[in-house]
């Protein structure tokens, strides 16, 4: 976790045992935690205090306000619909996850969990909170003006820093910019981690539950097999908006497995793998092709004044 401050977890159990284990174990991982037995409690604490909150882990079957009610109401309210949330459920049915995945969560933990796995879950979130502050904070240095003028581009990006800047970029003028800049985020790591480095789903999960993500992307990046690859990224202007293609240099994937109920279900109930479903929610159209080492999607963005500044759409 970061050396900056200390993220607060709210952490929503009826069961006293279960909720001791949970708040142990991500204290222990270096977390500051709020524990509440309802979803009642835990929701007049997260409506009055929504800026103390990075990331909720809910139990999804309590009396009176279900960990799913609770999910809704957090997702539907501005201040807190950013933030990460765990589902913890003995239910791991795939019906019941897509319920979930529906409503905005992104994370299962089955019950009885791992610690190990509980607190890859929590870094991965963790890494979701800092991504969305660095590509909030970037929206702000304001290059709408510069997207206003673009007919058609083509970019190549070989690392995580040159994905954010046009991630970012691309955002600006967008509809609802942190959805698109998170959903491109996902389909651009995905191409540079997945597609030019060649890293698989299990060995992924394996470095975020060590907490050794980070020492392998340096790896890779320095190994001479995948560090001259890029991701060629096209542009093109549309009536609605932009069309976005993306192709990396790797070998691609079985996508469409992927995308059937049976490997997803194992991905929601896994510190990594929910990429492609966070894009497919945030931006439009998302289609893979080929071998799977290619992407695309469309972005409504803003209306376009003349001269190439930029309007809210009505």
């Amino acid at each position: 976790m970061s050396a900056q401050r200390r993220r607060t977890i709210v952490a929503v159990d009826d069961d006293d045992i279960n909720l001791m284990i949970l708040t142990k174990n991500a204290q222990d991982a270096g977390y500051t935690v709020k524990s509440f037995t309802s979803g009642e409690t835990a929701w007049d604490y997260m409506s009055n205090n929504p800026s103390e909150v990075d990331i909720a882990v809910l139990d999804k079957m309590m009396p009176g306000m279900s960990g799913i009610d609770l999910l809704r109401r957090i997702k539907t309210t501005k201040p807190l619909r950013h933030i990460p949330v765990i589902i913890q459920t003995g239910d791991v049915g795939v019906a019941q996850m897509h319920e979930g995945l529906a409503e905005g969560a992104y994370y299962y933990l089955t019950k009885p969990f791992h610690p190990e796995i509980f607190t890859g879950i929590l870094i991965s979130a963790d890494n979701e909170c800092s991504l969305r502050e660095e590509l909030v904070g970037q929206l702000a240095e304001g290059h709408a003006k510069f997207m206003g003028l673009l007919r058609e581009g083509e970019f190549e990006i070989h690392s995580h820093e040159e994905a954010s800047l046009l991630a970012v970029t691309l955002a600006q003028v967008a509809l609802y910019p942190e959805f698109v800049a998170v959903g491109l985020m996902e389909l651009l790591s995905n191409a540079i981690e997945h597609g030019n480095l060649e890293i698989g789903y299990d060995r992924k999960s394996q470095c975020l539950i060590t907490n050794r993500w980070a020492e392998e992307l340096e790896a890779r990046m320095k190994d001479p097999q995948y560090s001259g690859r890029k991701v060629r990224v096209i542009i093109q202007r549309t009536p609605e908006g932009f069309h976005i293609n993306i192709k990396d240099e790797g070998k691609g994937f079985d996508w469409q497995k992927l995308l059937t109920d049976d490997p997803m279900a194992a991905r929601l109930t896994s510190p990594n793998g929910r990429g492609i479903s966070k894009a497919r929610v945030m931006l439009d159209d998302v289609r893979h092709s080929g071998n799977g080492n290619m992407v695309s999607c469309n972005i409504p963005v803003l209306q376009v004044k003349s001269g190439g500044g930029v309007e809210q759409a009505a």
